[in-house]
């Protein structure tokens, strides 16, 4: 029987709405044999679709575990999801269908950065509660009233890989980065980043989105001569900008979680040897914890899948919505489900802890860095 139904028809003010908004309405009240309907609007296609893809792996595994074992008072838990390319605009549209078409109880696992922020435009006036935005940028950290989120930020990434480059000595850094909202936002989280550990040494590389700009970046940073390399340059080329510049450049590499995807990994090829990666979750492969243990057993029931951060992380992301669910309990309220979530301080999923409250839905600021070396990771 299958975990969820997966459809692919296919800052400030929203911030500041966000955070005068009420807490959510109750929906009115449905009969108890009805599923309940989860919501997500990702960018499932396109140069960005990497990690959010592989975390509904996860997702779909804990949706099925739970279901197979009766679902959550009775009722089966769905997720009916949209492709938005990563387009904001893209996502509010989705949102809106979800929320009056599909009748959605709330959304999760939205993703990245640009389809949240889309995505809020349609939730705030609606009221409807978001769990795990599949996304670490600071610029949706402010707290807002309906939104909790279940990783470390990306500010929280970029401090600890500030902090090794430090310890290296590599602080010649070359960063990379595309005039988007993810690089941008980034950047400005690495700069705090560099600025708490001294290091001025550093220099932050604009690499325009052409195949033009992309050589002309390269001979850039290769005349900078680097001690150490961090590309934030997320979108159609930043593959190929990637590969072309540790073909160039050999200096120890740093990236931030989104790396943290096989199929990204695969993408990149031989120029992902070797690079360290900031990881929001534990290790897949450690089975000694139980959450890892339970994530590869619910893996196994999906087929031919392969154990991941991100997947795991879809996986920790869907647990955490399915406890909440479990503490909502049988009426379809989202207030009721607001209060679910502020009352797990702290909820253990079995090794891994996060914790919530009323003026706090940060969960976790959990960040390990981990050591590519070409067939896995590690620490």
């Amino acid at each position: 029987m299958p975990a969820a139904t997966l459809r692919h028809p296919s800052r400030r003010r929203i911030l500041q709405a966000s955070a005068l908004a009420p807490v959510a309405l109750p929906l009115a009240p449905r009969a108890q044999a009805l599923p309940w309907r989860i919501g997500q609007t990702a960018a499932l296609t396109g140069p960005l679709a990497f990690p959010f893809v592989e975390m509904n792996k996860g997702v779909a595994a804990a949706f099925l575990e739970v279901n197979e074992q009766g679902g959550i008072d009775g009722r089966r838990v769905e997720l009916v999801s949209l492709d938005d390319g990563g387009l904001p605009e893209k996502a509010a549209a989705n949102t809106q269908a979800l929320i009056e078409k599909e009748r959605v109880f709330c959304m999760f696992g939205c993703g990245g950065t640009t389809s949240v922020m889309g995505a809020l435009q349609v939730l705030v006036p609606a009221k409807v509660p978001l769990i795990a935005p599949a996304t670490g940028s600071d610029a949706l950290r402010p707290f807002n009233p309906l939104v909790f989120h279940t990783r470390a930020s990306y500010s929280h990434e970029l401090a600890k890989i500030a902090r090794q480059i430090g310890s290296t000595g590599f602080t010649k850094c070359a960063v990379a980065y595309f005039d988007n909202p993810f690089g941008k936002a980034t950047l400005a989280a690495f700069d705090a980043a560099a600025k708490a550990n001294k290091n001025q040494d550093w220099k932050a590389f604009l690499i325009q989105e052409t195949p033009e700009g992309v050589a002309r970046g390269i001979e850039e940073i290769v005349a900078f001569q680097p001690t150490a390399l961090m590309s934030l340059a997320i979108g159609a080329l930043g593959i190929p900008f990637y590969k072309g510049l540790r073909k160039r450049v050999q200096a120890p590499a740093f990236s931030i979680s989104f790396l943290g995807s096989r199929p990204l990994l695969a993408a990149l090829g031989d120029a992902a040897v070797g690079i360290t990666v900031a990881q929001v979750v534990p290790n897949p492969n450690n089975s000694a914890m139980p959450v890892v243990y339970a994530y590869r057993n619910a893996l196994k029931k999906l087929g031919d899948v392969e154990p991941g951060y991100s997947s795991l992380e879809g996986y920790v992301n869907a647990r955490i919505l399915l406890e909440a669910l479990r503490r909502t309990g049988r009426t379809d309220s989202r207030e009721r489900l607001v209060n679910a979530m502020h009352g797990m301080r702290p909820y253990d999923l079995g090794g891994f802890e996060v914790g919530y409250g009323p003026n706090d839905h940060n969960g976790t600021d959990f960040v390990e860095l981990t050591y590519f070396n070409g067939e896995r990771f590690r620490r």
